[in-house]
């Protein structure tokens, strides 16, 4: 149930940044890719929870996964029309963790392929022949130039 007087375009836009913020640091901090990860990836995602549980309860609730709303529903909820009170907490939260994705994985961190290695995952063919040739090359570009598994600060 929304709160406060909350129109369901307002809600469905919460839960949209409230999902964005929360997928984007469990990507970002969760990352194998990334080596300026510094402290725990549980605290960094209990955090980001927490902020948006403190800023969404008022309006939404504050879903933030769809699991959680889905759970209590009774199966008629399914059926009914796309944008009612119930639904916000589906739309919101896929659409935002969709964009989140899309953004850290294109933008912010986009992987080390082409762009027709690229078309090629979304129309969901195969790569190139040499892909994978390429692929492992990357990858032991990637080992020999890794830091060292030593905590910060500490030299051999």
């Amino acid at each position: 149930q929304l709160h406060n007087e909350t129109t369901t375009g307002q809600a469905v836009t919460v839960e949209l940044f409230l999902t964005f913020q929360l997928v984007l640091c469990v990507c970002a901090s969760t990352d194998e890719r990334r080596e300026d990860n510094l402290g725990s990836p549980a605290l960094s995602i209990g955090l980001s929870v927490a902020v948006g549980h403190l800023l969404g309860i008022r309006y939404t609730g504050c879903s933030m996964n769809p699991a959680r709303s889905f759970a209590p529903a009774p199966g008629w909820a399914l059926l009914t029309p796309l944008f009612s009170p119930l639904q916000v907490f589906w739309v919101g939260p896929l659409i935002g963790a969709a964009a989140a994705s899309i953004l850290y994985n294109y933008v912010l961190f986009p992987q080390a392929k082409t762009l027709s290695e690229r078309l090629a995952i979304l129309k969901g063919c195969e790569p190139e022949q040499d892909w994978a040739e390429r692929e492992a090359r990357r990858r032991q570009s990637v080992e020999l130039h890794s830091p060292q598994t030593l905590p910060r600060g500490m030299s051999e």
